[in-house]
């Protein structure tokens, strides 16, 4: 109680990371409280840190929040997002949803933002990048387990039967799936971009590995089929910018190429004897979503119903129900002015819509920001997102290192790729307002630009000293011998 009553920093530092690994471990470690609420030991340290803030600011009138400068216009975004969000109450079809919905809303904003707010320097980054590695090996070693086990947590769909599907701490696979890809981009680039000792590098290349066997586990095809392809992609076509020329020489490119082929090889070998048939069925038919995707992209008719498994190239009704959640999803926002449905809305639009069957999330979190919120917060959304990705890949460039510690240019190269990939895995969850994985590498990503642009706007501040400096030296000189 004193530390709450005159909160030092190194405390709220402490609630800090105890808030993030709660976060990453989800709705598991809680208990229900009244129907529909269950107080987790999240939601208990985001209210016990928030409260240790009030407290700080009520003494000092000061939350010393001045670097995060560089980040000014999220934090204004997230602001004007809460505003339209509280607003669009007014015209939504259920309030009692818009209110749960905003809640989510203001929570994950908060949490993001508490990146930039708390990791204030390049140590503050590194000691957050290792209490984020040991919360996603647990979470990554559980699901092993799990997949022989068939021990299912309380938070699983399965929790209670003998089930091969594969979610660890989240409460299904696509979610799972979706995490993993978020965090696979820093275990990847944290073996050559971070300077750690031999046992850490290999800890870090077991636990990918392990990371890997568990995204095929889950049979989320829009990760393993389409997310994972695109982190790879976007991490190799990154090593000519964010690795110096020294460093590409032959004997580390062979080095790196055995690391991975060995790493496929031996979760080969894992997945052959865990993997079950329904998940290499699943898996296997990942090409014939392409052969769904091109099928007709028009609103279904009232009487319409999703297509049988044997009617449809990926072999279940998956790709067909999201189409028409999606269209569904396009035709409410035209209704609705393109002003958005209003917050937390498209669950009482789309319940009985046509072809969704008895889904009502809408399973993509493009189309959720765009639906929910409208054209107007969609777009300057995106906007934003992009702007991120530019300024993440400036600050992971080779060129414009200068000044920049190894752990920025890491988290910067790390975020970029995750946040690339998250373009196909934020279409796997049923909702991401809640996603906390997501907010947390949206969050982590924007402390690393902000400590990442003071350090190199510090650095080019050196340097024009010294050139001031030299040329007033110079000049002096020349005056001298005048």
């Amino acid at each position: 109680m004193s530390s709450l009553l005159l909160p030092r920093q190194q405390k709220l530092n402490q609630l800090f990371h105890l808030m993030v690994v709660f976060a990453v471990l989800g709705p598991t470690l809680g208990v229900p409280v009244i129907p529909g609420f269950k107080l987790t030991l999240f939601r208990l340290f985001f209210l016990t840190l928030a409260a240790g803030l009030f407290i700080r600011w009520a003494r000092s009138r000061d939350l010393e929040s001045s670097h995060m400068h560089p980040v000014r216009w999220y934090t204004a975004f997230f602001a004007f997002w809460v505003v339209y969000a509280a607003v669009s109450l007014t015209w939504a079809g259920s309030l009692g949803l818009g209110l749960k919905y905003l809640t989510f809303l203001v929570t994950m904003l908060l949490l993001c933002l508490s990146f930039p707010f708390f990791l204030k320097g390049s140590s503050h980054i590194e000691q957050t990048g290792r209490v984020l590695f040991w919360a996603f090996f647990i979470i990554v070693v559980y699901g092993l387990i799990e997949s022989v086990t068939y021990w299912h947590l309380p938070a699983s769909r399965y929790f209670g039967r003998e089930s091969s599907n594969v979610t660890s701490f989240f409460s299904n696979q696509n979610d799972f799936a979706t995490a993993i890809t978020l965090g696979l981009p820093f275990l990847v680039t944290a073996l050559y971009m971070l300077a750690a000792r031999r046992k850490a590098k290999v800890l870090i290349y077991l636990t990918g590995i392990i990371t890997l066997c568990d995204l095929f586990l889950t049979g989320s095809r829009s990760n393993s089929g389409f997310a994972l392809p695109l982190v790879a992609v976007t991490w190799l076509a990154l090593i000519p910018f964010t690795v110096e020329r020294s460093k590409r020489n032959f004997r580390n490119l062979l080095k790196g190429a055995g690391l991975l082929l060995l790493a496929v090889v031996v979760t080969g070998g894992l997945l052959s004897s865990v993997l079950s048939d329904q998940t290499r069925s699943k898996l296997g038919s990942t090409l014939g979503v392409f052969n769904d995707l091109q099928s007709s992209w028009t609103l279904p008719n009232e009487d319409d119903i999703p297509l049988d498994e044997e009617e449809a190239s990926s072999r279940d009704q998956s790709i067909s129900i999201r189409k028409a959640l999606i269209m569904n999803g396009l035709h409410f926002l035209a209704r609705s002015h393109y002003l958005g449905v209003g917050a937390g809305n498209i669950e009482y639009y789309m319940l009985g819509a046509p072809g969704v069957g008895a889904k009502s999330n809408i399973h993509n979190w493009w189309a959720e920001v765009l639906v929910n919120f409208g054209v107007g917060v969609f777009l300057l959304y995106m906007t934003l997102y992009f702007w991120m990705l530019w300024r993440l890949f400036r600050l992971a460039r080779v060129k414009e290192a200068v000044g920049l510690s190894p752990v920025i240019r890491w988290g910067a190269t790390a975020s970029f790729i995750a946040l690339i990939g998250y373009f196909f895995g934020g279409m796997s969850p049923s909702t991401a307002i809640h996603f906390t994985p997501m907010w947390i590498v949206y969050g982590f990503a924007l402390a690393v630009i902000a400590v990442g642009e003071r350090q190199r706007y510090a650095a080019r501040h050196k340097e024009e000293g010294k050139t001031a400096v030299s040329s007033h030296s110079a000049h002096a000189d020349s005056r001298d011998l005048r």
